[in-house]
């Protein structure tokens, strides 16, 4: 699992990662001097799951924007840094377009220096990003507050950055191997030593390399991840490969490390080319400055169909590099102009190194259908890992297309179902995560066997990823369980009294009855009893549900007949002589003020009563 930051210089985005990694990214002496990230950034983490996850910390400054692009390729999920002295600034939306372009479709956004304002302005500037964010990825993203000084909020960014690792997909462990590399230095005793994000397949010690394009062949002699001598490692995993038989001089940043022959560079990709709204428009043979993974190239874009893009528009668009590239099907392209250099827009490549003439009849045609065709089925596989549905607008952005568009096309495939028409699921998942349900709630019921059934904070731990009316709308359809208010319970499950619960129970009833008005706290009636402490708030839980007692506030109990007897002669009292004050109450119900206060309260709370000033009167039925 690999993070990235994003956002404008100044931001806090270095700060927040050693708040979080107790790691300083900022490891050159120019970036120790200037105090800015000048390049790229990595820190190992350890998520309060236990998962592993790595840390790209990027450069905000726009004169860096290269380095930037080459830490978002590897990214599974982003921190969107926003200072809340500041606000949303350019880079802020700059980087949220690359990350966009760049296919990123996870995060968090993060409010940094929330101690350095007030409530009101933090809240402002809270609002404008999330306007900002409105119609992008990071839409529907929590937006968390942080003062890395004190530490606040850094455990709910923990938490947060959790719950993301649980949503993503995890990458293709098996394939081509890829490894796009971010970074180059040579090792006193060890040789070369690249690193990057593992993006596809898996390498090991010992075996065969290349770097592509036009790199040498080597050895893998060693790899480290998280810091640790590994003898393989797999798609998502940071990596530092040593390699054996390359001389440093011979390896860059951009390349790509793979096994021999399995990757072929290429000059030419249809690419389904878009452009920012505020982009110049984008004229036919127009160079452009491209970036790949971490490798940035020149090329050239021609139109089949057009002589001009306007800005805010989509074409397809064929790409011929300067240089060869390594690139792939469905891979990600990030354009900016050539001069002045600043960012124009993206696109995703459908097909790669094929030339095609610019009145080729049904080619636009032909492009559409095939890459509409292969999102839905990684769409399908998506899902199919998932813990939880994924809302449907959130599906839509994911393959590109209008979410009402995607409901149609989904209607009918075997491998995507629909609930509640607005979230996108696997009916394998679906059967997946109910046998979980299943036992989960069985596991409940023998460890509490006195407890209605699996309540809902439960839930929430145990399925942080959903909706919570939409879960318990869908495990109310799963065989075998039922939903009775916030408890998940099997349907044939019975609270049975052990000979021993059964004595407690008389013995809790008779000394709370015995206590008339006068109710005991919990703890007083458990000791009074004799209870096990565990047993007996099960015990006493049970009871309250079945109505033979009556919790009131401050866990204070009343035996259930003597309470009815008392709303009877409230309601009575009230009837006959109109509203009512506290004390006149008290003298209906025979007791103190102590006691009659919290018994007159939850009668207002179950809505017999309802104070009005210094009176009560009687709820209308």
């Amino acid at each position: 699992m690999v993070f990235g930051t994003a956002g404008h210089i100044d931001h806090g985005k270095t700060t927040l990662v050693r708040a979080l990694t107790g790691r300083d990214t900022d490891r050159l002496p120019e970036e120790k001097r200037r105090g800015i990230s000048i390049d790229l950034g990595f820190a190992p983490l350890t998520l309060p799951s236990g998962r592993r996850a790595a840390f790209v910390d990027v450069p905000g400054h726009e004169r860096f924007i290269r380095n930037m692009v080459a830490g978002v390729h590897g990214m599974d999920a982003v921190v969107l840094v926003v200072a809340a002295t500041e606000g949303v600034m350019p880079q802020t939306v700059e980087h949220l377009a690359i990350l966009d372009f760049l296919g990123v479709t996870e995060g968090i956004v993060v409010l940094t220096k929330a101690d350095a304002v007030d409530a009101e302005w933090l809240e402002l500037v809270a609002s404008d990003t999330r306007a900002t964010l409105r119609d992008s990825f990071l839409g529907a993203a929590p937006i968390l507050r942080v003062g890395t000084p004190t530490g606040q909020g850094i455990p709910e960014v923990l938490e947060a950055l959790d719950r993301v690792a649980s949503a993503v997909r995890p990458r293709d462990a098996g394939g081509v191997l890829r490894l796009p590399v971010d970074r180059v230095f040579a090792v006193r005793g060890f040789g070369t030593v690249v690193t990057g994000t593992l993006t596809r397949g898996t390498i090991r010690t010992e075996e065969a390399v290349e770097l592509a394009p036009g790199g040498p062949r080597a050895r893998v002699r060693g790899l480290e991840s998280h810091g640790e001598a590994v003898a393989a490692a797999m798609a998502g995993q940071r990596v530092a490969v040593n390699l054996s038989g390359v001389d440093r001089a011979r390896v860059v940043r951009g390349q790509v490390l793979t096994h021999p022959g399995q990757l072929e560079p290429v000059t030419v990709a249809a690419v389904r080319l878009a452009l920012l709204p505020w982009a110049p428009p984008l004229k036919h043979r127009a160079r452009v400055h491209t970036y790949v993974g971490t490798a940035e190239a020149l090329a050239r874009v021609y139109f089949w169909d057009r002589d001009e893009l306007a800005p805010g528009s989509q074409a397809w668009a064929e790409l011929r590099w300067e240089a060869p590239v390594v690139l792939q099907r469905a891979d990600r392209v990030l354009v900016r102009t050539y001069s002045p250099v600043v960012t124009a827009g993206g696109g995703v490549v459908a097909e790669v190194g094929m030339h095609h003439r610019r009145r080729e009849p049904n080619l636009l045609a032909r492009l559409d259908r095939e890459l509409a065709g292969d999102p839905l089925t990684l769409l399908a596989e998506r899902l199919a890992a998932r813990q939880a549905p994924l809302a449907l607008e959130q599906a839509a952005r994911q393959v590109g297309m209008p979410a009402d568009e995607l409901a149609q096309r989904l209607a009918g495939r075997p491998d995507v179902c629909l609930l509640a028409g607005h979230w996108a699921w696997s009916p394998a998942a679906a059967r997946r995560v109910a046998d979980r349900v299943r036992e989960v709630v069985d596991a409940y019921h023998r460890e509490h066997p006195l407890r209605a059934g699996w309540p809902r904070e439960r839930q929430k731990q145990e399925f942080p990823e959903w909706d919570g009316r939409l879960f318990g709308q869908w495990v109310a359809a799963i065989d075998g369980l039922v939903v009775v208010g916030d408890v998940v319970r099997r349907a044939d499950f019975r609270v049975e009294l052990s000979e021993d619960q059964a004595a407690w129970r008389e013995a809790i009833q008779d000394t709370v009855r015995r206590r008339g008005l006068e109710p005991l706290d919990l703890p007083g009636v458990l000791a009074a009893v004799g209870v096990p402490e565990d047993t007996g708030h099960d015990l006493v839980q049970w009871m309250v549900a079945q109505g033979d007692l009556v919790r009131l506030a401050d866990q204070l109990l009343v035996d259930g007949a003597v309470y009815a007897a008392a709303v009877r002669a409230v309601a009575g009292a009230i009837a006959r002589e109109g509203p009512l004050g506290t004390a006149a109450l008290r003298d209906v119900l025979g007791t103190t003020r102590k006691y009659a206060v919290p018994l007159l309260e939850h009668m207002d709370e179950a809505r017999v009563t309802r104070r009005e000033g210094d009176v009560r009167v009687l709820v209308q039925s």
